[in-house]
């Protein structure tokens, strides 16, 4: 007996941040305006509301641009509470329908519906009642696609967007892909759309006719990958992924400490870690968790929550710092510390995230230790306050991955 053929799904809200503020402000209704974190510097568009797109503003634009366009354009600024709030309401609806989900928070969802059939039909009826019941509960129009995985089910959306329902069968994969227009297809950044715009290719089926040998000759490392994306090749899994998940990071001493140096010097070398992973996956956190375990075994700790994504090392630092201040008040020594980063979303366009801190100058400082850190490795550049608790002897190679 064959294995059951693979159903994924994907649900695509175009403008998800614009649409929750319509939401949130329904005077924002049929007006043009955008989610930025300031108006003017380097601020860019997070997202745009469909009346301000077909005025010419697009995500990303600098606010100054898009300001030239449209006057007396609105301005919203970033409400991740809110966004939180319409995910839940998203989720719950579609944990009624699908087995496996995948959430990135920012209105991309996977959906595997493989083995759902006698439940709720044909995998494009099942897509099309989740729709319904996002349209009804939140007024959010959604572009759904179905597919034998997940990259085609992208493409699919991507070609339909901003809103509709389209499905792909199983063995037209390639077919499909072929004469859909390059960019389409997802994880193509800046240099590798210059290196393709070079060769003069425009439809995903000129990269499918590549042999292995032309591929890796026109685009490095990367080539047989994108080579096999144009054939609409993929094997990934949708993974339970949702905006609850979080980063930890745990430091056990070799020996208890007492000595605040240490402990503080073990914390900034967790937050560097979790906070490079954090990055790495353009996530920002909304909760910084901290606790520790006295060598009594008894523990302690808490939390600081904002509205605001927290980013930078520097903040994250500061924020755990306080927590610590607060709840480790015994006079005991202490064996291990942990730090969670919580409350996960996406940061978007990464520029303007860190715009909203209006500091330039420790964004770009950020960029270039996480640069560093990528290409050396984790730990190849540390504060001062980690090297002073690591040379007191109790700070060394601290850091243990919790999962």
């Amino acid at each position: 007996m064959g294995s059951m053929p693979r159903a994924i799904a994907h649900l695509n809200i175009i403008g998800f941040r614009a649409a929750v503020a319509a939401l949130v402000d329904g005077d924002l209704r049929n007006r043009p305006y955008v989610i930025a974190g300031g108006s003017g510097g380097r601020a860019v568009a997070l997202d745009v509301s469909p009346e301000a797109m077909k005025e010419g503003i697009t995500p990303g634009i600098a606010m100054a641009a898009a300001h030239r366009i449209v006057r007396d354009l609105t301005v919203v600024t970033p409400d991740p509470a809110a966004y939180l709030k319409v995910n839940a309401v998203l989720e719950k609806i579609i944990t009624r329908y699908a087995p496996l989900w995948q959430n990135d928070g920012a209105g991309n969802i996977y959906l595997d519906i493989s083995g759902t059939r006698r439940l709720f039909g044909p995998p494009a009826d099942c897509v099309c009642h989740i729709r319904n019941e996002i349209n009804a509960e939140t007024g959010i129009e959604a572009a759904a696609a179905m597919a034998s995985n997940k990259l085609v089910c992208k493409v699919a959306s991507r070609a339909i967007r901003p809103e509709g329902l389209i499905e792909v069968r199983q063995g037209d994969e390639a077919a499909f892909i072929a004469h859909q227009d390059i960019v389409l297809l997802p994880g193509l950044g800046p240099s590798l759309l210059r290196t393709i715009r070079v060769t003069g290719f425009r439809e995903a089926g000129e990269l499918a006719a590549l042999t292995d040998g032309e591929a890796a000759s026109l685009f490095g490392k990367k080539g047989i990958l994108l080579r096999n994306a144009a054939r609409g090749i993929d094997n990934t899994a949708v993974t339970m992924g949702t905006g609850a998940r979080a980063i930890e990071r745990k430091a056990d001493f070799a020996e208890d400490v007492i000595d605040e140096t240490i402990i503080r010097g073990a914390l900034a070398a967790l937050v560097e870690n979790g906070g490079l992973e954090m990055r790495r996956e353009k996530l920002g956190a909304l909760i910084i968790r901290f606790a520790a375990i006295y060598s009594d075994g008894t523990a302690a700790g808490g939390i600081e929550k904002r509205k605001r994504l927290f980013v930078l090392d520097s903040e994250i630092l500061a924020a755990a710092g306080r927590v610590y201040k607060k709840t480790v008040t015994r006079r005991i020594r202490v064996r291990s510390i942990c730090l969670s980063l919580e409350g996960l979303l996406p940061l978007g366009y990464e520029p303007d995230l860190f715009e909203i801190e209006n500091d330039v100058r420790n964004h770009q400082l950020q960029e270039a230790i996480d640069r560093i850190q990528g290409r050396y490795g984790a730990g190849a550049v540390m504060r001062g306050v980690v090297l002073a608790a690591s040379s007191m002897g109790a700070g060394k190679r601290l850091l243990t991955a919790v999962t």
